[in-house]
């Protein structure tokens, strides 16, 4: 990452979620108290919605056409919540960059869109029986502080709680990443160093975390030494996980097969989708319909997935750009409604890590941006055995939501 000299302004963004181990009885409906849901919140949400998801999905193509083979996985929600924050603090051809990048409708106002981007975060924050917290923070130097409207508005769309920090103390990042740790649960242990705090004069930071539970347990001693078929012809004997009599877990579209896994008293759902022979993730990808994956079924399926992690970290400016942000990444780009006329983001960094065994998910995100100054099924059984390269979404199934979605080419690179 290069600094962005003495003023400039950071925005750090993160995402985690876990889930823990399910309980004996899958299918009891019992469980804790369910958190009151708005409907009228989902249906606001949807402008963010569709962007979200369309935006999301771009990005990975994007970033899987130089990272040809590989394991990716990026999480929308934590890199369009961080673009959409940003945004408010845009003007002119740069707000213009960040939308057309963020997959916003022209049609669609500024009001509209934060509306939506809130109504979305708060419908999260509400899921029924499982636990789904999203906090953000601003942080400034009594030097250099946000501009009051800015401030403002992120705490009225955002719920945003603004701190004065001194940048120049050694400890600045440590309090930084005390919150983010605390946020997350432990799960994202920091997100920035002594040196990126000290190179800024101001940040935006975002946690989010998810604790959920598997509505049917993988049993452990199912878990067996299976071939992974991977890209390049080679195979590699990899833990694969296996249940069986699945019901209603088939799913299949447009040259893919796929299973709908369900978080217990949630509405958070994991689909792993399998490529038919000699399609890749990347074109399944492309033709990926989400209402696909949505449509319930009566079959079983037998299941066998691998335990797997996904560790990923890239630099998204260069992404960004081509997905129409460019005005954005330079000097002359119009941030002064965020607090300085001179602010420009400098890059995007992004980071993430999922990890699925037979108890559940441990996934986490996180999502920098330094800113610088210029001077329908048919019934039956099925077998769905993934041992091929596959694509991986962690989904909302209330909001509609794309919070994860990435390619497991190796399992255990």
């Amino acid at each position: 990452m290069r600094f962005c000299g003495r003023w400039c302004i950071v925005l750090a963004f993160v995402m985690a979620s876990a889930a823990a181990q399910t309980s004996k009885n899958p299918q009891s409906k019992s469980g804790p108290a369910s958190k009151v849901t708005d409907p009228r919140q989902v249906e606001k949400a949807k402008i963010a919605v569709l962007a979200l998801n369309y935006f999301g999905q771009q990005l990975l193509a994007g970033l899987a056409a130089s990272n040809r083979h590989q394991n990716l996985f990026v999480s929308p929600l934590s890199v369009f919540v961080a673009l959409t924050m940003a945004e408010t603090g845009s003007d002119g051809q740069t707000r213009a960059g960040i939308r057309h990048a963020l997959a916003v409708p022209t049609y669609v106002s500024e009001d509209a869109l934060h509306q939506a981007a809130s109504s979305l975060l708060k419908s999260l924050k509400s899921q029924q029986g499982a636990e789904f917290s999203i906090a953000n923070a601003l942080w400034s130097d009594p030097s250099q502080p946000l501009s009051a409207r800015f401030v403002q508005q992120s705490r009225n769309l955002y719920e945003a709680d603004a701190r004065t920090l001194d940048f120049n103390q050694p400890g600045a990042a440590s309090v930084i990443n005390k919150w983010v740790k605390q946020k997350t649960h432990d799960k994202i242990p920091n997100i920035v160093t002594p040196d990126i705090v000290r190179a800024s004069k101001a940040m935006l930071t975002n946690a989010v975390y998810f604790h959920g539970k598997w509505r049917v347990q993988f049993p452990k001693e199912n878990t067996q030494d299976m071939t992974f078929h991977l890209a390049n012809g080679r195979e590699k004997k990899t833990p694969m996980m296996r249940i069986s009599a699945l019901q209603g877990a088939y799913r299949s579209g447009d040259g893919f097969e796929a299973a709908a896994l369900n978080y217990q008293f949630s509405e958070m759902k994991l689909f792993a989708i399998l490529p038919q022979p000699g399609k890749s993730p990347e074109e399944v990808l492309a033709k990926l319909v989400v209402k696909d994956l949505l449509s319930s079924s009566s079959s079983e399926i037998n299941l066998f997935l691998p335990r797997f992690t996904l560790s990923f970290g890239y630099r998204l400016k260069d992404q960004l750009e081509e997905m129409g942000m460019r005005a954005g990444f330079h000097p002359g780009a119009e941030f002064a409604p965020m607090g300085s006329p001179k602010f420009f983001i400098s890059d995007v960094l992004h980071k993430t890590r999922m990890e699925v065994d037979e108890e559940g998910t441990v996934a986490a995100a996180a999502t920098a941006g330094p800113m610088a100054l210029s001077g329908g099924v048919t019934r039956g059984t099925y077998s769905l055995v993934f041992d091929r390269p596959f694509v991986v979404l962690l989904y909302d199934a209330r909001t509609g939501a794309i919070v994860f979605i990435g390619f497991v080419y190796d399992p255990t690179p």
